[in-house]
């Protein structure tokens, strides 16, 4: 018998606990089809079976010698992938193996879905934009009609189908890396405690409760850190972030001594974390984000103690700008390209000033200058932390 499954790969621990309910209604895998996504199973008598599934570019056909002693056989082995079961209850296996090339794997493949989405979606939003333009327009519009539309039906729907596959495998990756990698991004030292809700409430009411809006900051993460650490000497004490990292919440007390660093890591670990909080600082963000997670640091230190200092070593600090802006313009630069060749196209088609105001113009500058302005702002940064480093 034979199973289709096209995104087994994308949640392994699913797999796993479907392959070992397969294995109780006395179906056991012994073949897997990587190029038609299928999984082939002989019948058998019922048992219980526990699978681990692996991923290594060097795979090995002999099992290292821990496993094998726990009693961990080879139940497919096809490319470099590989399925191992055990026989023995689950609550006895201590060893299993490492999950770190899956992980780096679908990193991978949700890095390629999310490029491809970024073009979808640019490409869907200029001819959207074009098609309201035209809409919106005095004149009549004359629509032809032509055997070639289905050609328009049909982009229209793959483009429509690939951005849904996209997401439901975005989202499917995500979740099954943080559970694989036991994610600590969410470990957030929660400063809010000792405060109540009625507490929050009354500092309201009080006006000693301050919210402001700071959006885009991670384009000029030098300009949040001193604002941070500005509003602290004014007696603005950080209380929390908003999950979307926009919405900064502070109450009004003593002024501190509070070194704030905005850090960016594409996979923090476990230790990332912990190396920093055991140097003294804490976190008070991180994001959410797939591509790219920011994290808020802050240390207070007294006036006769020297700054602390997140990162010593100033080229490491310079390379990390530097990836950044370059990650960043490879993201951007090819949407703004895109959108000043509509726009070109889009003025050699009108006639006169009215035309050329027009919603699609509007629109097109519109992106035209806010993705620019992210690649200034990054830009602007890296030099400026060269000037500063280097002075």
């Amino acid at each position: 018998m034979k199973m289709f499954r096209p995104f087994w790969s994308f949640d392994i621990l699913k797999t796993e606990q479907w392959l070992a309910e397969m294995a109780h209604s006395g179906f056991f895998v012994f073949g897997l089809n990587r190029w038609t996504r299928c999984f082939h199973f002989n019948k058998s008598d019922d048992g219980t079976q526990v699978y681990r599934i692996s991923y290594d570019k060097l795979k090995s056909p002999i099992l290292p010698k821990t496993l094998q002693i726990e009693g961990w056989k080879t139940a497919v082995s096809t490319g470099k992938w590989q399925i191992i079961a055990n026989s023995q209850p689950e609550q006895t296996l201590r060893n299993s193996p490492s999950r770190d090339a899956i992980v780096k794997r679908n990193r991978t493949i949700m890095y390629i879905f999310y490029g491809l989405l970024f073009y979808v979606a640019g490409m869907l939003l200029a001819n959207i934009s074009t098609l309201i333009s035209s809409w919106l327009q005095d004149d009549s519009i004359a629509i032809e009609e032509s055997p070639y539309w289905i050609l328009t039906f049909l982009f229209l729907g793959s483009a429509l189908g690939f951005t849904a596959l996209a997401v439901y495998s975005i989202c499917k990756i995500t979740k099954t890396n943080r559970l694989l990698e036991d994610d600590p991004t969410n470990e957030i030292d929660d400063s809010s405690e000792g405060f109540s809700k009625q507490d929050i409430t009354d500092l309201k009411r009080s006006g000693r409760w301050v919210t402001k809006l700071r959006l885009s900051w991670m384009y000029s993460p030098d300009k949040l850190e001193n604002w941070l650490e500005s509003m602290e000497l004014r007696g603005f004490n950080l209380h929390h972030i908003n999950n979307f990292g926009t919405i900064f919440h502070f109450t009004k007390g003593k002024p501190r001594r509070i070194v704030y660093r905005v850090d960016c890591q594409s996979n923090p670990s476990a230790s990332y974390f912990s190396i920093h909080r055991d140097s003294g600082w804490t976190s008070r963000f991180t994001s959410l984000s797939n591509l790219e997670k920011w994290t808020i640091w802050s240390q207070e230190y007294a006036k006769e103690q020297e700054r602390p200092q997140l990162y010593s070593d100033d080229p490491t600090r310079l390379r990390k700008a530097r990836k950044l802006a370059l990650t960043y313009t490879a993201l951007f630069l090819p949407f703004i390209l895109i959108y000043i060749v509509n726009l070109s196209n889009s003025l050699n088609t009108q006639n006169g000033t009215g035309e050329w105001l027009s919603w699609g113009t509007a629109i097109f500058l519109l992106c035209i200058g806010v993705f620019g302005s992210f690649l200034v702002r990054i830009w602007t940064y890296y030099m400026r932390l060269r000037k500063q480093i280097t002075a």
